[in-house]
């Protein structure tokens, strides 16, 4: 990313939103929304989410599987599906890693659309984009997608060894 980049796009990853870089100032347009990531992840984590939530909200969001690097056919990709997807409000780029070549491409196309960044992909944020309100701005969404997505993540854990030797045989053995 080159230094402009780098002022523009601040540490959380939430770039601002500033209507006057949008396409149509239609007071109905909706943000757009490109989900992008690694092998298969985009589409399959989108298809999970549709087929959880009902309804049509996320109908419209496009998801973009990308291999390693950036490749002059996934530029491509990326740039038609961010293109699609503006209606005038902005969009939200969801990637699975900040910093990885899919996630970089999004980012330098997206500029001169209004945008927000939100890496982390996962199932947890996508179901919370499903209800939420698209007339919203890609900062509003970036942070309601990402707060649904801490909130998802829980570790669980049993230090307890003592009773080791008395564990229950119904459950997984290695034996």
């Amino acid at each position: 990313m080159d230094a402009a980049s780098a002022q523009v796009m601040p540490a959380d990853g939430v770039a601002s939103f500033h209507p006057s870089t949008a396409r149509s100032d239609c007071a109905t347009a909706k943000c757009g929304v490109v989900v992008i990531g690694h092998g298969g992840t985009a589409s399959a984590l989108l298809a999970a989410a549709r087929g959880i939530v009902p309804g049509d909200g996320l109908a419209d969001v496009l998801a973009i599987d990308a291999g390693a690097g950036e490749t002059e056919e996934l530029q491509a990709r990326v740039c038609a599906a961010i293109d699609d997807v503006d209606e005038g409000r902005g969009i939200l780029l969801i990637a699975d890693l900040m910093g990885s070549s899919p996630c970089m491409c999004g980012i330098k196309n997206s500029f001169g659309h209004g945008f927000a960044v939100v890496t982390g992909l996962n199932l947890a944020m996508l179901t919370k984009l499903a209800l939420a309100d698209r007339g919203s701005t890609p900062r509003e969404l970036a942070n309601a997608c990402a707060g649904s997505a801490q909130r998802a993540v829980c570790v669980k854990i049993n230090d307890d060894l003592s009773n080791r030797d008395q564990a229950d045989p119904q459950k997984c053995s290695t034996g």
